[in-house]
């Protein structure tokens, strides 16, 4: 990323986002609370230890994360309660938020020309001036001394590009037609990009969005508070997750169950279903987590065949 303009200037940003996230963190627990809004259905703010599942046995997570929107800080929604310490920043935010924007142009145009797809189309899903989902998280995990505790359950991500920056490890994927998992490793100068479901949609299943968790970093890591920073890319809210017409698409692209269903109500429907304490929509006994399942489902009835 330190070979061109725009790489460098999202290096620098996240470097400053970095610092906003520690301030963050060290608010006090009683304020941080103020900021969780899941009991009014919202997707952003703070989200404590403890108040998703990581799996179908109700185990929780043992994350902090504060999800920052983006329609918020361009003004482009009904604004969001925030401490102080983010509304003083939101000039930096949304800077932040934009130099991912100009990074995820350039891979949504990569993608659409591999594809055999007109250079735009996947960028015109994803306008940045349009409401979405897209937004900044930030997150935090306390060390744990056991190496192979899980602190996040295996996922796809919902969206269609994540730009995730580490500091520590922890991160793991697993690899493509295997149980095996393995852990990607922090680059100086370099961001981590995950593909979502959305894309997987939007390709016909071509595009694979990649399972991955998160455990106790490694080694000496493993005693070290661990940060890590994100941005998501969404599609527009009304955009509907469907295959896109033209190139490979229609020649090589197969039925992926598509639902038809809008960007909105899938975002809805798969964050709420981890979440504790939401009522009906969010996890309250074992099988209730299929209620939130993306992409992975076909790639679990591939693995069952091989098992």
């Amino acid at each position: 990323m330190r070979e061109c303009v725009e790489g460098k200037t999202l290096l620098s940003h996240a470097d400053s986002m970095f610092s906003l996230l520690d301030e963050f963190f060290k608010l006090t627990m009683e304020e941080k609370q103020q900021y969780d809004l899941s009991k009014k259905g919202s997707y952003f703010g703070y989200k404590g230890k403890g108040k998703e599942v990581m799996d179908d046995r109700g185990n929780v997570d043992h994350n902090e994360m504060y999800n920052i929107s983006k329609d918020d800080i361009l003004a482009i929604s009904d604004p969001l309660p925030a401490p102080f310490i983010i509304v003083s920043n939101r000039p930096l935010l949304q800077s932040y938020m934009q130099s991912n924007h100009l990074v995820l142009t350039t891979l949504f145009s990569s993608l659409s020309t591999s594809l055999g797809l007109p250079l735009d189309t996947f960028s015109n899903l994803h306008r940045f001036d349009i409401p979405s989902g897209c937004h900044t998280r930030f997150i935090q995990v306390h060390p744990y001394p056991d190496l192979l505790q899980q602190t996040l359950g295996e996922h796809t991500d919902f969206g269609s590009l994540s730009i995730l920056f580490n500091r520590l490890g922890g991160l793991q994927v697993q690899l493509p037609d295997s149980h095996n998992w393995v852990y990607v490793r922090p680059v100086a100068g370099s961001a981590i990009v995950n593909l979502g479901d959305a894309m997987v949609k939007f390709s016909a299943g071509i595009l694979r969005s990649n399972l991955h968790r998160v455990v106790s970093p490694p080694g000496e890591q493993a005693g070290m508070m661990r940060h890590s920073l994100v941005y998501f890319c969404r599609p527009e809210h009304e955009a509907i997750l469907k295959r896109v017409k033209g190139g490979l698409v229609d020649a090589e692209g197969r039925d992926n169950g598509e639902e038809g269903v809008s960007s909105r109500e899938w975002l809805e429907r798969r964050h709420l279903a981890r979440k504790i304490g939401v009522g009906a929509v969010g996890f309250q006994q074992p099988g209730d987590l299929a209620k939130g399942k993306g992409t992975e489902g076909n790639r679990t009835a591939w693995m069952a065949k091989m098992a």
